[in-house]
């Protein structure tokens, strides 16, 4: 089966889901008001008795924000502190959520519930937790390591360009690699993750090193297929911002529009993630007993 069949193949079976974006886009909702909300306060009440509120928060005055700075400069390590704590749930909270998203997936037939996403997340957590610090050595070895050498590899080529532009081009190129790089070292973790829903195996390393020598003899059509995953999130984001450029914003009555818009393309993007997993479980099914 081709790339193309088996993204057709998981665009269906995330349609069939469709309910496990919803759950997504819930639970991120819920979770950044509980996150914002503290802030939300504090600036509200620095900036209620401003005639100049709603300029400078469109603005993000610099004037305000350091007058903002040093009168709360006291509780400034609770704030820095509360958003440490944040982000680190947020990343225990995308473990739990992974391991529901896989575990319902891989049951293509079945209509889940909420309670089993939630058992499914409970499930696999301490597996995808366990791999998630597994792979922060491995995403620093990748940009630590390969990424300077590549480009310094792409400096050779911008040293010899007879003009600037090849130079150009070069230099742009730089970014786009570091984005190639973190494709690959993502989509190796995505396989693991699968391996340990399908394969209903609990060792992590094990389950890498068979992952290893599963990519290993498809890897570039794995990699095309996450590929095509990826351009099927990026134009679902050029179609948003183009819509987004043409909302007026200068209307009060249709700022509630542009609020739906924006929760419709965070919806995408959570259906987008429902997406790649699914493109990996038909791939990891079509490919299921294959040797090279």
């Amino acid at each position: 089966m081709g790339n193309f069949k088996i993204l057709g193949e998981a665009m269906t079976l995330s349609f069939r889901k469709r309910r496990l974006a919803v759950r997504l886009w819930t639970v991120n909702i819920l979770f950044s008001l509980f996150a914002v909300t503290p802030f939300f306060f504090l600036i509200m009440k620095h900036m209620s008795h401003s005639f100049s509120a709603e300029h400078t928060l469109q603005k993000l005055d610099i004037f305000w924000l350091g007058d903002f700075i040093y009168r709360y400069m006291n509780v400034a390590p609770a704030v820095l502190g509360s958003a440490v704590l944040a982000a680190v749930l947020y990343l225990l909270l995308s473990v739990f959520l992974n391991g529901g998203i896989i575990g319902c997936l891989n049951r293509q037939e079945v209509k889940t519930t909420l309670a089993e996403f939630f058992h499914d997340g409970g499930l696999y957590f301490w597996r995808f937790f366990r791999l998630f610090l597994f792979s922060i050595p491995v995403y620093l070895i990748f940009i630590g390591i390969f990424y300077p050498l590549l480009k310094a590899f792409l400096e050779i080529f911008r040293r010899r360009a007879p003009t600037e532009w090849p130079a150009m081009i070069v230099s742009n190129l730089r970014f786009l690699v570091l984005v190639l790089l973190l494709t690959v070292v993502a989509m190796f973790f995505d396989y693991v993750k699968i391996g340990l829903v399908t394969g209903a195996r609990k060792k992590v390393l094990k389950e890498t090193w068979l992952t290893l020598k599963f990519i290993g003899w498809r890897f570039f059509k794995a990699w095309g297929l996450y590929l095509l995953a990826g351009l099927v999130f990026v134009t679902l984001t050029f179609f948003y911002l183009e819509i987004a450029r043409l909302l007026p914003k200068n209307r009060p009555l249709l700022v509630l529009l542009v609020f739906l818009w924006q929760q419709f393309y965070v919806l995408c993007r959570q259906w987008s993630k429902v997406l790649f997993f699914a493109t990996e479980i038909e791939f990891t099914r079509e490919n299921m007993g294959k040797t090279g």
